[in-house]
């Protein structure tokens, strides 16, 4: 089956050019200030939650080790850390496997590199997800190709819309849970693996309207090429999304000849992911975030300073879990010569509201500019037609991560959220505000009112994290500590570290930008 070739055409698109511009420098006492007091008082907030975690412990459901040299109560109750670092070790020589076996395909066959990943992809899923998990990983691309040879997107969009919308169904769920009754958190594994599968097929009808309007391409190969995409092993099971410009550039690679270096900087990398993950697994025997989240009258007695380490260590969480889930399958893609999306930078320390959702899951952002915001927004670039391409976005993010009251809340803040940063990028350039900036707020004050604008970003932020990490209750639980029965120090508090987060992201954001610079000199 010779691969169908569809060229790249959204390198360029989904880069959002802007302009390279250092913030105002401090001085660096100010700046010793701004470090020290944020970083001093996250660490003293996670060193309450600690001790929060500790007293309470007995009364949480919590695993117990009789063994294990770091405790004997580990909170495990978040489900994707409890079922997929597991698999993924596991798998680990399957995957050794399929990296040795697509190399031998790749440099003497490479016409049948999306056969081997379907035949191979099949024997490593029948056992993890059984018969109606690994059907299902069929069936539903099948449907979006019968969709894709109207060639209309109208018509893929809405199949895409219906077919997540089905898998959320309590309907459904009720019948795969009786269909996978004898696999341990089948249910679960097949919606996540199945969720990957509609995004792939979707990403791919959308490049193949684009690239062949017509339908000149033959069936057979294509149908070939989609199924290779979506059961390509080392994405299927835990991501990250991979476009499939960017499959599709890996799969037309060359064999490469293999090198000792080649080899151990592989290793490196899978070393470093192990390391994160272990890192991961250690923390969780010290910090009962999880369990504690499950149960809202007890993070309402938390105090302020716990509470702030709470929601802190779940972002931090959040961030070291899909370093791990998206960092270990990316290494195997990149032997294999793909160049899937990098796992997390860190979104902890962010300047830009927009910066979070552009750097924690790159492909899914590139997915969303090159698929929905541009095609909206086009080449009018007036802040209404803006405004709905980013509400198109957070539609989409919306029914991705499941039609429910708290996505909705979430999706909402986060939309509101890019929407003022917009609004103030519009204001800000122009030539009245550049005017009374130069005259009122010369130097470093405008650094400063930046870092204070900033703060009536952080908080709704802040809120809409809760919301997706922890629930609708705890969410409202913490925003009531923070401006009503905590006022007026918990709110000045928070605005307060707020403030200082702002500030060292500025200078974060500044560092970058020079590196880059050099970089560009050099």
């Amino acid at each position: 089956m010779q691969p169908i070739k569809v060229e790249d055409l959204d390198r360029q698109k989904w880069q959002n050019v802007k302009r390279i511009q250092l913030f105002p420098s401090l001085s660096w006492i100010e700046l010793l200030f701004y470090f020290t007091s944020f970083w001093g008082g996250t660490a003293y907030s996670l060193y309450r939650f600690y001790r929060t975690s500790q007293r309470w412990g007995q009364y949480l459901d919590l695993t117990t080790h009789d063994s294990s040299w770091f405790g004997k109560r580990q909170d495990m109750t978040d489900t994707e850390w409890y079922v997929w670092p597991p698999i993924l070790l596991r798998c680990g020589p399957w995957a050794l496997l399929h990296v040795v076996l697509a190399q031998f395909i790749r440099k003497y066959y490479p016409q049948h590199l999306c056969s081997f990943y379907i035949v191979f992809s099949v024997g490593v899923a029948y056992p993890l997800i059984g018969f109606v998990g690994t059907l299902l990983c069929f069936i539903v691309p099948s449907i979006m190709f019968i969709v894709l040879l109207t060639r209309l997107k109208l018509i893929i969009w809405l199949t895409w819309c219906l077919i997540l919308v089905l898998f959320n169904t309590q309907f459904f769920i009720a019948y795969l849970e009786t269909w996978v009754e004898g696999i341990p958190d089948g249910d679960y594994m097949v919606s996540v693996v199945v969720a990957w599968i509609i995004l792939r097929s979707l990403s791919f009808s959308l490049e193949v309207c684009d690239t062949d309007p017509d339908g000149q391409l033959s069936a057979l190969p294509l149908l070939a090429t989609l199924l290779g995409y979506c059961l390509y092993l080392p994405c299927l099971l835990t991501g990250p999304y991979m476009p499939f410009t960017d499959f599709q550039a890996g799969l037309l690679e060359p064999y490469r000849v293999w090198t000792i270096r080649r080899v151990f900087s592989a290793m490196l990398q899978i070393a470093r992911f192990l390391f994160w993950m272990n890192f991961t697994h250690f923390i969780l025997y010290y910090f009962y975030a999880h369990s504690l989240h499950s149960t809202p009258e007890l993070v309402k007695k938390m105090n302020s300073w716990s509470m702030a380490g709470f929601v802190y260590f779940l972002a931090a969480f959040l961030q070291l879990k899909y370093v791990v889930l998206y960092g270990l399958p990316s290494v195997v893609a990149r032997v294999e010569g793909y160049d899937p999306p990098r796992h997390p930078r860190c979104t902890l320390m962010t300047y830009r509201f927009s910066d979070i959702w552009r750097y924690f899951d790159h492909g899914l952002y590139r997915f969303m500019l090159k698929h929905i915001y541009i095609p909206w927004v086009g080449s009018d670039k007036s802040i209404v037609k803006q405004l709905q391409g980013t509400a198109l976005v957070f539609t989409f993010v919306y029914i991705w991560h499941g039609v429910s009251t708290p996505v909705f809340w979430w999706a909402t803040l986060n939309f509101f959220g890019i929407a003022v940063e917009k609004l103030g990028d519009h204001i800000s350039q122009l030539e009245t505000f550049e005017r009374l900036g130069k005259r009122w707020l010369p130097g470093a004050w405008l650094r400063r009112f930046y870092g204070l604008l900033a703060v009536f970003l952080y908080v709704p932020s802040l809120m809409a994290l809760t919301i997706f990490l922890s629930g609708l209750d705890n969410a409202l639980v913490i925003s009531e500590r923070i401006f009503i029965t905590g006022f007026p120090d918990c709110t000045l508090s928070t605005f307060f570290f707020m403030f200082c987060l702002g500030q060292c992201s500025m200078e974060l954001q500044n560092w970058r930008i020079r590196q880059k610079l050099k970089s560009k000199e050099s």
